[in-house]
């Protein structure tokens, strides 16, 4: 509503300055705008009206989306010359998602145009109040200024008299005495007595001293309630009865009130014809009006109205209320008063008797309820639906079968995206048993297998992801079967692919069966749990989604099914990895599927690029799907973008202090979004960077204080920094003990952390330095595999690996003493490394040819 009301101003400001707003909106969100048009109706003033489709996305992740666009939205608007103060009181009574909004604003370290004022009363704030729980998460990424508020003293109530007055303080100084002892310095209650005092006649103006002045002794036997509501009751009550109506019934709605919602509910158009109640509401200081908005001037002014209504019959006056709203709207009004018009039908349901009415509200309340959730509000989406759900009758499956899938369907999803996720297996069972096809139970079964999972239950999510499977005629049955046997099922599978150009994947069809494009769902789902712990449910899995693809047609999952293919064969089978990858790519940019393009990108660039091309080609590549991510809300792959953009960085010499910013850049969007395993991959990195450039000793820390991580596979990749900074500072003991601990961590997995397939090359140095140190002949069987496993890469992929090749070759003959070999390889090695572009592996090079050729006294 405040952005609202800002754009409706911003349109007033004539046509340069809606020019350089709607400009710098456009350059922010480009074709995301229309989410923000749906949550700032004003905005259309500004932009006009656009035809941009938005990009679809699940319940889960449309709050993060909502949150990253709506910060480079305020980033947009404030400017220099036109910098923003948001100001938000009652902090106390904000919901969920109003507080990570706020925070994802406040934490925009960019945005030095951005002011954030917020008020709450602290004695309704304990510290497991939810805003108090987001203070202390905010508080340490950014400074916060508190300033705790409290009664005006007695000398600040004389200068606040004598400003009301407008007289000297001096001669203000016994009505403020009196005032300070009556109110206890309460601003609110000392400007209501005043007020009181004039409109009893204590307090008058004389027209020929032209000066206020007071009784005295009337104000001294003055007596006031104990609190500002009983004081502001008594002021509605001498008003008039319309106007006493009007406020107890802007009570019921809010804080405040749009103009033409307060003409639904008393049926007349207020631009047009006088409303004089509402004009003495304003003068005498109880509702302010701000262009087409009117407020209560203090929400104990509010409590007061709503104080004035019987207990008894306020359950009622709402329903009367929403039913005027209802009565009154257009159709095309009612979508921007569905929330007012609901809370109110929602606050007299007892009163509803009629079934066919309670049926129009369920229906209202699954329309309010997806539209929250369209908003990323899923705390008032869980209360929409729920109070939905309760108007259902017992047997409201059988009469209103997609109204009550629809409204538990939802329910479900709304209460994953707010991390209830305890309560999930109770919404889901009712679908389960009610549901008449297994197409209509998928949504919910979706839901639970990703909450059973959120709660660290893989085993049990990946159960119930295979029980649907069977359901939807797709088992995945691996028993039956050994590794090698699924392995060479896959390999026959993938040949049915293996001659297909980029544009017979295009012509291949849609997948169009709903059963097929359900399982396709599952499985892809499926796969991210079991991707590094059991690999013979990965073959199986990604064997049957290409089967599909190949049977019933493309679909989106098609191309996670291939990206998740080609990292799978990479080891084995490269050139098959090479064009699985193409195919994937292909997939993404044909059906434009912007959600799975995070995830395509980071098997394909992550993990199947480094063995074919240049590790820079593919930065420019995860820096895209970082933003992709952030901007569906894929928060997950947008950050292991984001740690494959740093890290591959780091390895091909990029400038360290900028990439220090970057990398503490992603590092505070994955903290502000709750990345917090996925941060660990990233801060190993910001410490070597920090020690390369001086400002820290990584060296003196031990790697286990760096490391919160209890994922192994996220372990490896910290103990992979710390050994690769411990070799260039030619520490090879501290390097090996890490190398080891790498190896420690990740002897469960499946897949192994490879430093984007530089990991032998790394290791391979490390050995010859220890070789070289110990004399130890252990050192060599290492070096001879490390050999073995460059030359192998090197003859599928000369131009990433024959330059490390030729090093580690000169390195083992400076060993053995062939110091003519050795010599040769040397040169041709650090050209090698200049031809392809490896800046820093060159300067490897030139340090440990410069050691070699001093050794030999040349």
């Amino acid at each position: 509503q405040l952005f609202s009301n800002h754009f409706a101003k911003v349109a007033q400001k004539g046509q340069e300055r809606i020019k350089q707003t709607k400009n710098a909106i456009i350059e922010a969100v480009d074709s995301d705008i229309s989410v923000l048009a749906q949550a700032i109706p004003t905005l259309s003033h500004i932009i006009g009206k656009l035809d941009i489709a938005p990009v679809h996305v699940s319940a889960a992740e449309l709050e993060n989306r909502f949150n990253f666009i709506f910060e480079k939205f305020v980033r947009a608007i404030a400017t220099p010359s036109h910098p923003i103060v948001l100001y938000l009181d009652d902090l106390q009574w904000a919901d969920a998602s109003s507080l990570n909004l706020i925070k994802t604003l406040v934490m925009d370290t960019k945005n030095k145009n951005f002011l954030f004022v917020g008020a709450f009363r602290d004695d309704e704030v304990n510290d497991e109040h939810p805003l108090a729980c987001q203070l202390q998460f905010i508080g340490e990424s950014v400074s916060i200024t508190r300033i705790k508020t409290t009664n005006i003293s007695k000398a600040s109530m004389n200068d606040f008299v004598s400003d009301i007055l407008q007289m000297s303080p001096s001669s203000t100084t016994s009505l403020a005495e009196l005032v300070y002892r009556k109110t206890g310095g309460n601003g609110l209650i000392a400007t209501q007595f005043i007020q009181t005092l004039w409109y009893e006649g204590s307090l008058y103006f004389l027209l020929d001293s032209n000066k206020w002045t007071w009784d005295i002794k009337a104000v001294e036997a003055k007596s006031i309630p104990e609190d500002a509501v009983e004081l502001l009751v008594e002021k509605i009550l001498q008003l008039p009865s319309a106007a006493r109506y009007i406020l107890q019934y802007l009570s019921c709605i809010g804080s405040s009130c749009h103009e033409s919602t307060l003409g639904l509910i008393t049926g007349q158009v207020l631009v047009s014809v006088p409303f004089p109640a509402l004009d003495m509401i304003i003068e005498e200081g109880l509702l302010i009006k701000e262009g087409i908005e009117y407020k209560f001037a203090h929400d104990q002014i509010q409590l007061a109205a709503y104080s004035l209504i019987p207990v008894n019959k306020r359950d009622c006056v709402h329903l009367q209320i929403g039913s005027m709203i209802l009565k009154h709207a257009s159709k095309e009004r009612m979508d921007s008063v569905i929330f007012i018009a609901v809370d109110q039908l929602n606050r007299g349901t007892k009163f509803i008797t009629d079934e066919d009415q309670k049926v129009q509200l369920a229906n209202l309340n699954l329309r309010a309820g997806e539209k929250a959730m369209s908003l990323g509000t899923f705390s008032s989406a869980v209360a929409y639906l729920k109070s939905g759900i309760d108007l259902l009758e017992i047997d409201s499956w059988a009469t209103i079968y997609d109204l009550s899938l629809r409204l538990h369907s939802s329910y479900a999803e709304s209460l994953y995206s707010i991390g209830h996720f305890s309560e999930i297996s109770q919404a889901v069972s009712k679908i389960l048993v009610s549901a008449k096809a297994t197409g209509d139970k998928l949504p919910a079964y979706l839901t639970l297998i990703k909450a059973v999972a959120a709660q660290n239950k893989a085993a049990e999510a990946v159960q119930i992801a295979l029980k649907i499977l069977d359901e939807l005629g797709e088992p995945v049955a691996t028993s039956r079967k050994t590794k090698e046997e699924l392995i060479g099922i896959l390999f026959y599978t993938n040949k049915q692919f293996e001659g297909m150009t980029k544009d017979e994947i295009m012509e291949l069809k849609r997948m169009e069966n709903p059963d097929k494009i359900a399982a396709m769902k599952i499985l892809d789902e499926l796969c991210i749990y079991v991707y590094f712990l059991e690999e013979v449910l990965v073959i199986a899995i990604i064997t049957r989604m290409m089967q599909l693809t190949l049977m019933h047609g493309i679909c989106e999952a098609s191309s996670c099914a291939f990206a998740t293919c080609a990292f799978f064969l990479v080891d084995s089978d490269r050139e098959g990895a090479r064009h699985n990858g193409d195919l994937a790519l292909s997939i993404v940019e044909m059906l434009n599927v912007q959600n799975s393009l995070p995830r395509v990108y980071a098997n394909v660039y992550g993990g199947v690029h480094p063995y074919f091309e240049r590790t820079e080609d593919a930065i420019k590549y995860h820096m895209k799907a970082y933003d992709v991510g952030i901007r569906v809300g894929d928060m997950t792959y947008a950050i292991i973008n984001g740690y494959f953009y740093c890290g591959k960085s780091l390895l091909c010499g990029r400038e360290l202090f900028l990439l220090k910013k970057e990398c503490e850049s992603i590092i505070e969007v994955a903290t502000k979004y709750k990345q917090e395993s996925k941060k660990t991959l990233l801060l190993p990195i910001v410490q070597a960077i920090l020690t390369l450039i001086g400002q820290s000793d990584i060296l003196m820390q031990k790697a286990e204080e760096m490391i919160t991580s209890e994922f192994n596979l996220e372990r490896g990749v910290c103990f992979f920094w710390r050994f690769l900074v411990a070799y260039i500072y030619c520490d090879y003991n501290v390097a090996t003990h890490m190398l080891e601990k790498k190896r420690e961590s990740e002897k469960e997995l499946v897949r192994k952390f490879t430093a984007f397939g530089t990991i032998d090359f790394w290791e391979g140095l490390v050995f010859l330095a220890m070789a070289k140190k110990t004399k130890e002949k252990k050192w060599i069987y290492c070096i001879q595999e490390s050999l073995s496993n460059v030359r192998n890469q090197a003859q599928s992929s000369p131009v990433h690996f024959r330059h490390r090749l030729l090093l580690l070759e000169a390195e083992t003959a400076s060993i053995t003493g062939d110091v003519e070999y050795a010599a040769e390889r040397y040169e041709i090695a650090v050209n090698a490394f200049d031809e392809y572009g490896y800046t820093n592996e060159q300067a490897i090079a030139y340090e440990r040819a410069g050691d070699f050729f001093v050794s030999q006294h040349d």
